[in-house]
């Protein structure tokens, strides 16, 4: 539930106040024909789950190879989860512009609410009853620099994949 009331309010607010593409109005139109949830925007959304996927599975077993306790496993497990899914909408705020460029741009909902996400996070790592209530233990600071280290490995290849995609379609509409 806690995930579910970071990501929802990250992701609306995100997607809504961000600008419209550069190129919008001068794209050919979607095919009437086509479902809004076609193959491949099903198989992009199930490669993203996969690589966020991985990611959490790689910072969990490296937390476990680590030595650290149970709670301090999920604790850094569950920040990879949230920083991998705020990343994940970075990337995914626009389909031809990189993240940079995106992030260049004054979304300040976006700001807001991406500072709002990680104060969350680092309130409910904090805070003792917080701590309790999610059975995680803090680790100290310096281990969470697996999930953000991690995190940006994912944002990179998503942005690389984004990059590859765009100069294909481009190298198809000349």
């Amino acid at each position: 539930m806690f995930l579910e009331l970071i990501i929802d309010p990250v992701c609306s607010i995100a997607f809504e106040s961000e600008k419209e593409e550069k190129d919008i109005m001068i794209r050919k139109p979607r095919n009437l024909n086509d479902t809004f949830f076609g193959r491949n925007k099903i198989a992009e959304s199930v490669l993203q789950g996969l690589l966020l996927l991985a990611f959490v599975l790689a910072v969990f077993l490296f937390t476990i190879n680590e030595g650290h306790s149970e709670f301090e496993t999920r604790a850094i497990s569950f920040s990879a989860l949230i920083v991998g899914n705020i990343f994940l909408i970075l990337s995914n705020l626009s389909k031809t512009r990189s993240v940079f460029s995106t992030l260049k741009e004054n979304n300040k909902s976006l700001i807001l609410i991406v500072a709002i996400a990680i104060l969350m996070l680092l309130l409910t790592l904090n805070i003792s009853y917080l701590q309790t209530l999610f059975s995680f233990q803090n680790p100290g600071l310096f281990h969470f620099l697996i999930s953000i280290f991690g995190a940006s490995i994912m944002l990179l290849v998503l942005e690389i994949i984004k990059h590859y995609k765009n100069k294909h379609l481009k190298s198809y509409s000349l």
